[in-house]
C-alpha cells in the first residue's frame, strides 16, 4: 500500500503550495489537489501490484491529540535547530531531548488520528464486532 502524504508550505512570495511525498518522490501543486493528482500519476505508475493508496493530508492544527502548545514548542524548537545547524552548531541536550520528545509526540499523535479515522471508517457491523464484549457477572 502507498501512502502520500500533502503538506502546506509556503513559497518565497508567502503563498501556500502543498507538497505531496510518497517513497523518494515529491510534487508540488498551487492546491493540495494539484499536488495529489500528479503524486497520483507517478504512484500509478510505479505500482505494479495495484496496491491500494493512502492520503494523509497534514493540516497542522491543534486537536486532542497534539495540543496548540505542543506546536508552538515544536516550531521554536525546530527554528532553534535550523539556527544552530547554520552557525555549525547543535542544540543544547536539554533543547534536543525536548525537540525529540515532541517528534516522537506528533508521531503518536499522528498514529492516534489514523487510527480514529480507521475506526470512522469501518462500517457499522464490522466497529460492532470489534467492541469489547460486555458479560454482566
Amino acid at each position: 500500500m502507498s501512502t502520500i502524504e500533502i503538506i502546506q508550505e509556503k513559497s518565497n512570495a508567502d503563498r501556500a503550495i502543498y507538497r505531496a511525498r510518497c517513497r523518494d518522490w515529491q510534487t508540488v501543486g498551487a492546491t493540495p489537489g494539484t499536488a495529489l493528482d500528479a503524486m497520483e500519476r507517478l504512484v500509478a505508475a510505479g505500482n505494479e501490484n495495484g496496491d491500494g493508496t493512502v492520503v494523509i493530508v497534514q493540516r497542522f492544527r491543534p486537536d486532542a491529540f497534539f495540543t496548540g502548545k505542543q506546536q508552538e514548542r515544536l516550531q521554536a524548537l525546530m527554528e532553534r535547530l535550523h539556527a544552530a545547524m547554520a552557525l555549525g552548531k547543535e542544540l543544547a541536550v536539554e533543547e534536543r531531548l525536548e525537540l525529540e520528545a515532541l517528534v516522537d509526540a506528533e508521531w503518536q499523535a499522528a498514529i492516534g488520528r489514523a487510527a480514529e479515522i480507521l475506526q470512522a471508517a469501518q462500517p457499522p457491523h464490522e466497529a460492532q464486532a470489534r467492541a469489547p464484549k460486555f458479560s454482566p457477572r
